[in-house]
């Protein structure tokens, strides 16, 4: 190979490497800013958290998440196209409290379909049914219970309505 063409191969290299990789990264993560003080003290209103796109199966009990409200609002594809980035506003900060199959945290109200799934015998052996997440559904709760509108007043999130998983906070503004 002459040395133009090597060179030329390298920039082409050079240059390719880094875009294909933004262009996969991007795919699987997403800034997104904190608005709100229902997550307080763990996340503050300006803060900018990194968000990885997950599948249903990866999420646990305890992960923060990045939901739209339930049926609401339409999680952006895995791999959104050119030019179309996740949009900032409208997104909820919650905690995952309970996953489909757990039991129901017993600080919820007993209305507004909570009783669906029924789970023989409650967690202290008294044969009391207790009510559990149905498959597909999470419990979303805000760390700052007292500020925050969650599946307290609006019931269960679907596993479709989770844009992603909290990773850790980026940047921090407005404090």
């Amino acid at each position: 190979m002459s040395r133009p063409v090597t060179v030329a191969a390298a920039l082409v290299t050079a240059v390719a490497v880094p875009v294909a990789v933004a262009w996969w990264l991007r795919g699987r993560y997403v800034l997104v800013t904190v608005q709100g003080e229902s997550m307080l003290p763990t996340y503050r209103p300006g803060d900018r958290v990194l968000v990885r796109r997950v599948p249903a199966s990866a999420l646990r009990t305890g992960q923060i998440v990045v939901a739209g409200w339930p049926g609401e609002r339409q999680v952006p594809s895995r791999r959104p196209r050119i030019g179309r980035p996740v949009p900032d506003e409208g997104w909820l900060i919650k905690r995952i409290a309970a996953l489909p199959g757990d039991p129901v945290p017993p600080d919820l109200p007993a209305s507004g379909g909570w009783q669906v799934g029924r789970l023989s015998g409650s967690a202290a052996g008294e044969g009391v049914p207790a009510a559990t997440v149905p498959p597909g559904r999470l419990v979303l709760l805000g760390d700052n219970r007292a500020a925050s509108h969650d599946s307290r007043q609006v019931g269960y999130f679907a596993h479709a309505d989770v844009l992603g998983v909290v990773k850790r906070k980026v940047a921090s503004t407005g404090h």
